[in-house]
C-alpha cells in the first residue's frame, strides 16, 4: 500500500492510530518548525539497530571483516508505537515527567512533505533462536522495501510495539552528503498532522494548563489533555462498591 510517497508493510492496520513519545522540546520543535526530524538509524541508541550490520562478511580469500550497511549508513528514521498511554512508554521517553504523546493516523503520513520513497514498517521482533526466520520474514516481504533488516529488533524491546518511519537519503541524489548528514527534517503542518496531544500522567498542573493555553494559541483544536493513566477512578466508572457483613462468631469463623 502506498500513501503519496509513503510505503506502507502489509501488517500495519490503517485503521489504528499511531502514538509518539517525546521530550517537550521535540514538541515544540515540530510546532514551531512544522518539522519532523529523523536521525540516522545508525545513531540511534541501541547498538542492534541493522542486526545486518552486526554480522561479519566472509571474503573470497576466507578473511572475516566487520563491514557497515551502506543502506543503514543512509536511512533516517522515526519511532511510533500502537501503544497509548502506556506506563513503560511514559517511564522511557519522560523521566522529567513532562514528556508529551502524539498521535496521528496512517493517512496523516502523506502529508508530509519532501518524502520520497519512505517506508512505513511495522518493527518484527526476534531472538536468538528464530533469527534467520524472522529476517527470512521480511526479506520474502514486497511491502516492507528496503526497510528490510531495519525492520528488525530484538525482543527485549517487544513491549514498543514499534512502526518505523523509514527514509533512504539515497534517493534524493547526494551520496557523499546522504553518508555525512547525521539528521534530515521534512515539512509538515502540525494542526493537520496531530490527532491528539495528551501529558505525561505524572505531570504537575501547572505546566498540563500552561501547555493548554501554548497549545491553543497555535491554533490546535484537536484533544489536548493529561494522561489519566494514574486517576483513582476505576471503580467509580465500573460503580463498584464493597459491602461488610457482620458474622457472628469467634476470630475463626466458628458460631458460637
Amino acid at each position: 500500500m502506498c500513501k503519496s510517497n509513503v510505503y506502507i508493510s502489509d501488517n500495519i492496520d490503517p485503521n489504528l492510530s499511531l502514538y509518539r513519545y517525546m521530550s517537550l522540546a521535540q514538541f515544540l520543535s515540530i510546532v514551531e518548525n512544522n518539522k519532523i526530524f529523523m536521525n540516522k538509524v545508525k545513531s540511534w541508541e541501541d547498538p542492534w539497530e541493522g542486526p545486518d550490520d552486526q554480522i561479519p562478511v566472509q571474503l573470497e580469500n576466507e578473511k572475516i571483516e566487520q563491514r557497515d550497511s551502506f543502506l543503514t549508513a543512509t536511512t533516517v528514521g522515526q519511532c511510533w508505537t500502537y501503544e497509548k498511554d502506556s506506563d513503560a512508554m511514559w517511564r522511557i521517553y519522560s523521566p522529567d515527567r513532562q514528556g508529551i504523546m502524539i498521535e496521528t493516523n496512517i493517512e496523516s503520513f502523506g502529508g508530509v512533505r519532501n518524502l520520497r520513497e519512505a517506508v512505513l514498517a511495522k518493527v518484527i521482533y526476534y531472538n536468538r533462536d528464530n533469527y534467520i526466520e524472522k529476517r527470512n520474514e521480511i526479506s520474502e516481504n514486497k511491502s516492507y522495501r528496503y526497510a528490510g533488516d531495519m525492520a528488525l529488533k530484538r525482543e527485549a524491546f517487544k513491549h514498543e510495539n514499534e512502526v518505523r518511519l523509514l527514509v533512504c537519503l539515497q534517493a534524493y541524489g547526494d551520496i557523499k552528503e546522504a553518508l555525512k548528514t547525521s539528521s534530515m527534517s521534512f515539512d509538515l503542518n502540525p494542526l493537520s498532522f496531530i490527532k491528539s496531544i495528551t501529558f505525561d500522567p505524572r505531570a504537575d498542573d501547572w505546566y498540563v494548563n500552561t501547555m493548554k493555553l501554548y497549545c491553543a494559541s497555535k491554533g490546535f483544536k484537536c484533544p489536548i489533555e493529561k494522561s489519566s493513566l494514574y486517576e483513582k477512578d476505576f471503580f467509580e466508572k465500573l460503580r463498584l462498591v464493597k459491602r461488610y457483613e457482620t458474622i457472628e462468631g469467634d476470630c475463626h469463623g466458628k458460631r458460637n
